[in-house]
């Protein structure tokens, strides 16, 4: 723009004299090199990578190609196709696998991915040493099983993949589900070093926990951070259709977040039910602005039975400022064996400054009956502070509906607890909110009361300082 102006304001001045004629020259530039797409075929189940249409000789030649490629299959025969691998397969440039194209498919996986004792993962996205990085990817339509480690690993160098529609950990038969932790206890289904992906529309059972996010919490951090990840209508610890954890189930958590795991969003429409210990972990200090929301967890995919969990939510070792719901919206919580959200665990401390909010704990997705046998609704204990509990309905716990143990500071605003948000009752089998030994200098203010059965508040002598109101 300045220069136009400059060249009209000149030609003014000088309208009296001739300007110099000026001409267009073209000249001949050398285009840039780009690659056309390719896309390769895999029309056998061979795992050998000398094999022309083996399925590791077509991640070989995408490997050596730059830019986007496609794998599609189209292996002979009718129903599932089992491809036995001897060796991981590395993604080092951008690649599509469509397992979805395998000629039948309808929503369930004909292409089974399996490995072996020797193979860790069955996928490993990561970089070249040339340089190019598979960022970027897509695997899709697949069932895996039969690894030690991961089904997918993806490593920093490899960041804003698309892992959807894929069955991990577990292969259907028909005498059952042969899961992969009957053969490698420790195993799971995603490991992520690794930030902007998304994880969509899975289905992950049979696994020790299911996904992992970060670094081990117990090791030195790096301080590498992996961040904004997408965890979307996943099934973790149930069948395909959300409807039972029976022959499934995973072992630990569903979804654990380590350390250096920030800013993940899980949700919406995941269910996370099903799994041994936890429903959703989140342990590590540097584990920071994690949002959990949209999720039912605990029950099945309507939300109307539970299929439980040991523990809903654990928030501890140090973990702050993540939030279970926000105003996207809450989760449905209940079921659980053990209790729907801890804060805070003995021995692994406290979880500070998270919210909890606009949750419905205990009751169905309509708020219209109690499901399951959760013990305590919320737990704020082990020194943990500064966390906010409002606008849940908290309602048909087998204990307290709130209990603050041993932890100051924390909040519990504008919540329902005995009863569903229209007024309906629907009683904890103690008290609502119980503060217990050190629960201490806390708020508890302008909840609605339902018929609690021992009625709204137990106050231990030596949990002292609270503002009640």
């Amino acid at each position: 723009m300045f220069f136009l102006s400059s060249l009209f304001n000149r030609s003014r001045a000088t309208k009296t004299a001739k300007a110099p004629e000026r001409r267009f020259l073209p000249r001949v530039e050398e285009l840039e090199a780009r690659e056309v797409p390719a896309t390769f075929t895999v029309t056998n189940t061979s795992g050998n990578l000398s094999q022309s249409g083996s399925l590791p000789w077509a991640v070989a030649q995408a490997d050596q190609r730059p830019g986007m490629d496609t794998i599609n299959f189209n292996i002979p025969g009718s129903g599932r196709q089992i491809i036995n691998l001897s060796q991981t397969l590395f993604l080092t440039d951008q690649v599509v696998i469509r397992g979805d194209s395998q000629p039948g498919y309808n929503g369930t996986p004909l292409i089974y991915i399996h490995g072996s004792s020797s193979v860790p993962s069955l996928f490993l996205m990561t970089k070249d040493p040339s340089g190019t990085t598979s960022s970027g990817s897509t695997i899709q339509g697949l069932g895996m099983y039969a690894y030690t480690a991961n089904a997918i690993t993806i490593l920093k160098d490899s960041s804003g993949n698309t892992i959807q529609n894929n069955w991990m950990g577990f292969h259907p038969v028909t005498a059952g589900v042969f899961l992969n932790s009957q053969l490698f206890s420790f195993s799971s289904g995603l490991g992520i070093q690794s930030g902007f992906n998304k994880i969509i529309n899975n289905t992950i059972a049979g696994t020790y926990n299911a996904i992992n996010v970060g670094e081990d919490p117990l090791q030195t951090w790096s301080g590498t951070v992996y961040a904004s990840n997408i965890f979307s209508y996943n099934r973790i610890g149930t069948d395909p259709t959300g409807s039972t954890a029976a022959g499934y189930g995973n072992a630990q958590s569903g979804i654990f977040l380590g350390a250096g795991a920030q800013s993940s969003f899980i949700g919406p429409g995941n269910v996370i039910s099903g799994n041994g210990v936890h429903g959703v972990e989140i342990y590590a200090p540097s584990a920071i602005g994690n949002v959990v929301f949209g999720n039912v967890i605990g029950m099945n995919t309507t939300g109307s039975y539970a299929i439980p969990n040991g523990q809903g939510v654990l928030i501890a070792f140090g973990a702050n400022g993540n939030a279970i719901g926000n105003a996207w919206g809450g989760n449905y919580i209940s079921g659980n064996i053990n209790g729907g959200i801890y804060v805070g665990t003995t021995p692994g401390g406290a979880g500070n400054n998270n919210y909890i909010e606009n949750n419905v704990i205990g009751l169905n997705a309509n708020q219209t009956a109690i499901v399951g046998s959760q013990s305590s609704g919320i737990v704020i204990q082990s020194a943990s502070t500064g966390n906010v509990v409002r606008g849940n309905v908290i309602g048909g716990q087998t204990v307290h509906g709130v209990v603050i143990s041993g932890a100051t500071g924390n909040y519990v605003l504008g919540n329902w607890i005995g009863r569903s948000w229209s007024g309906r009752p629907f009683a904890n089998a103690a008290f609502g909110v119980a503060l217990l030994p050190g629960g201490s200098f806390n708020t508890i203010v302008g909840n609605a009361f339902g018929a609690n059965a021992f009625g709204p508040f137990y106050i231990n002598p030596q949990a002292v300082g609270n503002f009640i109101q």
